[in-house]
């Protein structure tokens, strides 16, 4: 019986999508070639949060990371964010909400 790993994408800022990318082709590689079962879901973090939602982790992805078995995350914050928001509310706030 093949247990199904529940793992949670947040690709983040600046390059983090295009790793994202290749994480999904090795996830699919991996349940191609091993037979692991992985349940995916995506979520925002970071700057690209905080410009959708005005948060860099909304409470509904940080629930969502929680009820998962592992979380892959790409890169957090930006020039474009340094010294432009509160500190509350600068990408790598939402990392450091996450790890607590």
């Amino acid at each position: 019986m093949t247990t199904t790993h529940k793992v949670m994408l947040l690709p983040g800022d600046g390059i983090g999508p295009e790793i994202m990318t290749e994480v999904k082709r090795v996830m699919a590689w991996a349940q191609g070639a091993y037979g692991v079962a992985f349940e995916v879901s995506e979520g925002l973090i970071g700057g690209c949060s905080y410009e959708e939602f005005g948060a860099p982790l909304t409470d509904e992805t940080l629930a969502q990371a929680k009820a998962s078995d592992a979380i892959v995350m790409g890169c957090v914050g930006g020039p474009q964010w340094d010294g432009k928001t509160a500190y509350d509310k600068r990408p790598e706030a939402g990392l450091l909400r996450l790890r607590k």
